[in-house]
């Protein structure tokens, strides 16, 4: 997606160059002799007007790219609404791609550029985690030989990174600590550290030599190297290092040795970062299955991310079953037929037109609204949820532009409502992704009774949640579920959930009807990154709980990440140098050597690379083509920075308690092999993870990864949190049992004798 957006900043880039040309040259004021450089960035008069000329450009350009690709894909994916001008302001849209892509038309870049570009910035990311592990090992090391010569605790001097605070110290000091006392022996450090395998396991004696006594050297690598390197292959370039708890004693690590703490690795703040001190550490908690609150925390995660994945309905279903799907949604279709049709529990069975729709052959059926006539969608949220027909008490598939489909159902296993809001999946849902401009709160919060003054969200988010409360309160079904007068289900919790933008909506969903349903919860999963300004992405974490899939791209989206990669990678193109052939070829030779899991990297082999395929950042050429043109977009985009300061300058970030599932080993099975090789190695299946408990500001970094797109997907963050819940001990099994529902029907009984 990354890669079309800047071809079609590259395709249309001469156009606007013509168009500046042209559009200064009919005003007389100025002279003749002007070359076409001036026109396009140092005239005074296109330095005026180029900003409203560039959002022209983009403009013209979404218009015809939305019509071009809704026609070509028969609207399977909407578009039906940007094609008939249903859609007529693209201001905000062009606004927010001229923020990011202007360039005057004078940076020559085409899609290959950009593809080399990536490819080398995630060899330059990786080398600066490689560098800061290495560093965290040699501060270990230190304070490892002071501890055995002087018997006595010093901190430890930190030359290439910044820790957060002490706790940071107290955690690197516990690890040596457990080392010294003979508390954790040579098979438990990977089990403390964590999950792996140690490359010295089997020589019992050279690890017994190294920890018994005598002189630790680089070469062998000492055993705090080991520790922190080679303990957690196979996965070397993890931004996630996990550690004893610094207050843990001998006890407590013997009976619950799954309970770490961890340093998080993340980009320091501007102010802060230098070529040595890219990344600061910050302490981090790892779930812990021996815990009820962490068991009950990821189990409900679980849960509900099955039900935000249902929402998807028949399009994720063909996407995950293409064999099996589609005969099993005609086989539902046709089974409906043959069964007494379910009158509407909530409200008429009319459209908007106040025709009947409940016919066998009719789009709609029961309380389903906007369905195609062979009911594909219904048929699929049923089976991707295992929900009984009876459970579902409303679904809207309506998708306009700012109106996201959602759907209602009881969850008896889990005695709960469950509004579930769909993520992006249309062409509609893409514009509404890119209205990036923070909108007030003030407004809302007025009207529904919470605290929105100076705050913001995701504008499109803000919108599509307008549309979203207004079919919530025309039809007023929770309240007949939930707490009118012989509500149906008064005893049952209300439950919010969605998937990437639908998670955004979700959560200010929640602040809404919190009022009326001050017991509701929030599951968010992988929302949007650039969502809420920080006292309102944080005061919700009582109620929200959000979750993130390793190195998912979108959680790590803000307007502020993305002008960071881009700048980055524009920084790496100028650096090359050598052809792109060559850039390709490294790509392709560390994807042999399995990719993300690579074993003989280390900081100065990756380093050494490196070199050979980029010049030092302090020795750039300076007098090349590319860089003054990269010179020429850096002045126009300071302009139009600073005339956007006021809204550029709000900082949104994702939403809630975050809970980060880290990549720490792989599976070795042959469906998963084969997964690999079939998407260069851009799959994620095969990956375990662990659940950790990070903060809101974490995720300010695009991290460049094979699966930074998979991750995202939501059958494979449900899939696998579903695996970590079972790992916990939890119950995943869809649907409500018979069981369930008696012990619901107990329940309703219960509460109506009081």
């Amino acid at each position: 997606g990354i890669e079309l957006v800047f071809s079609l900043a590259a395709l249309g880039r001469f156009l606007q160059k013509e168009k500046a040309i042209q559009f200064i040259g009919q005003n007389n004021n100025y002279g003749t002799n002007w070359t076409e450089e001036d026109y396009s960035i140092h005239g005074p008069r296109y330095h005026q007007h180029h900003h409203e000329l560039a959002e022209e450009m983009w403009d013209t350009r979404c218009r015809n790219f939305c019509k071009c690709a809704a026609s070509s894909t028969c609207y399977l994916f909407g578009g039906r609404d940007l094609v008939d001008g249903v859609v007529g302001d693209y201001g905000q849209v062009s606004r927010a791609l001229a923020d990011y892509f202007e360039d005057g038309g004078v940076l020559d870049l085409v899609p290959s550029d950009i593809a080399a570009g990536f490819i080398m910035l995630q060899r330059i990311q990786r080398q600066r985690v490689l560098d800061v592990r290495r560093n965290i090992a040699e501060d270990m090391k230190k304070e490892y030989d002071f501890n055995r010569s002087e018997s006595s605790r010093s901190s430890v001097s930190h030359n290439m990174h910044s820790f957060g605070d002490s706790r940071s110290d107290r955690m690197i000091s516990s690890a040596i600590d457990h080392f010294e006392e003979g508390t954790i022996g040579t098979a438990g450090v990977s089990n403390i550290l964590m999950p792996g395998k140690l490359p010295h396991d089997n020589d019992t004696d050279y690890l017994n030599e190294m920890l018994a006594g005598g002189s630790l050297s680089i070469h062998p690598p000492p055993i705090v190297d080991d520790m922190l390197t080679s303990v957690l292959q196979p996965l070397p370039y993890s931004r996630m290092l996990l550690f004893p708890h610094a207050d843990s004693n001998t006890a407590q690590l013997a009976s619950s040795p799954h309970r770490t703490s961890a340093l998080m690795l993340r980009r320091a703040p501007d102010e802060e970062r230098d070529s040595e001190h890219w990344y600061e550490a910050q302490e981090r908690k790892v779930l812990d299955k021996d815990d009820e609150a962490d068991r009950h925390l990821i189990a409900e995660g679980a849960r509900y991310a099955r039900h935000s994945l249902s929402i998807y309905t028949w399009l994720l279903y063909f996407y995950m079953q293409p064999v099996g799907s589609m005969p099993y949604l005609l086989y539902c279709r046709l089974s409906e037929c043959c069964r007494p049709k379910r009158r509407p529990r909530f409200f008429n069975d009319l459209d908007t037109s106040g025709d009947n729709r409940s016919s066998c052959c009719s789009e709609d059926h029961g309380d389903t609204i906007g369905d195609n006539c062979l009911h594909l969608h219904r048929n699929a949220l049923m089976a991707h949820s295992g929900l009984e027909d009876t459970d579902l008490i409303y679904a809207n598939f309506i998708n306009k532009y700012n109106q996201m489909p959602y759907c209602i159902v009881v969850d008896h296993k889990w005695h709960s409502v469950v509004i579930s809001i769909r993520g992006t999946l249309s062409l509609e849902d893409c514009l509404v992704d890119v209205l990036v401009d923070p909108e007030g709160l003030e407004g809302l919060g007025q009207q529904y009774g919470f605290d929105g003054q100076g705050q913001y969200c995701h504008s499109g988010v803000l919108a599509c949640v307008q549309a979203l409360m207004k079919d919530l309160e025309r039809h007023r079904i929770l309240e007949s579920l939930l707490s009118d007068v012989g509500a149906e289900y008064p005893h049952y919790k209300l439950r919010l959930t969605g998937h990437s933008l639908g998670a955004g909506c979700a959560t200010l969903l929640g602040y809404i009807l919190r009022r009326r349903f001050p017991d509701l919860k929030v599951i968010a999963i992988s929302p949007p990154g650039g969502c809420f300004t920080w006292k309102f992405a944080t005061e919700c974490k009582d109620f929200v709980t959000t979750f993130v899939l390793d190195s998912d791209l979108v959680p790590r989206l803000s307007v502020a990440t993305m002008e960071h990669l881009r700048d980055e990678i524009l920084d790496v193109l100028g650096r090359i140098k050598v052809n792109k052939m060559q850039v390709a070829k490294s790509f392709v030779s560390q994807s042999l050597r399995r990719g993300d899991l690579k074993d003989s990297d280390d900081p100065d082999s990756l380093a050494k690379e490196n070199l050979e395929l980029l010049h030092p950042k302090d020795f750039v050429p300076t007098n090349s083509t590319f860089h003054r043109q990269l010179e020429n977009f850096q002045a126009i985009q300071r302009d139009r920075r600073e005339t956007r300061r006021e809204i550029r300058d709000i900082e949104l970030y994702p939403p809630g308690r975050m809970v980060h599932l880290v990549k720490i080993g792989e599976r070795s099975t042959c469906l998963d092999n084969l997964a690999k090789i079939i998407t260069c190695c851009t799959s994620n299946a095969g990956y375990e993870y662990t659940p950790v408990e990070v903060d809101n500001k974490d995720f300010n970094e695009i991290v460049v990864s094979p699966t930074m797109a998979f991750d995202h997907f939501p059958n494979r963050v449900t899939l696998e949190l579903e695996r970590v819940a079972e790992s916990f001990g939890a119950d995943t099994a869809l649907g409500s049992t018979e069981a369930d529902r008696i012990r619901g029907e107990t329940l309703r009984s219960n509460s109506a004798l009081f």
